[in-house]
């Protein structure tokens, strides 16, 4: 087991932040790449799941607050 220092709420929204801004350079170039009639399928099924893997880890660090139903 991997011993993770408690995080302020700062840290933790800046992790996400930079989770979630490499999520989207990924996306970015997933978008170039797919345009490309000469892609291989593989890349992008694999440029896919790093992008969700990027962004299920910013929502673990930095959690949206609950909604409160009216």
């Amino acid at each position: 087991m991997t011993f993770v220092p408690d995080l302020s709420h700062d840290e933790r929204s800046q992790i996400a932040e930079i989770l979630d801004r490499r999520a989207n350079e990924i996306s970015s170039f997933s978008d170039e790449y797919r345009r490309n009639p000469e892609h291989y399928g593989s890349v992008e099924l694999a440029l896919t799941r790093e992008i969700r893997r990027l962004r299920k880890l910013a929502d673990k660090v930095n959690p949206s607050p609950p909604e409160v139903e009216a």
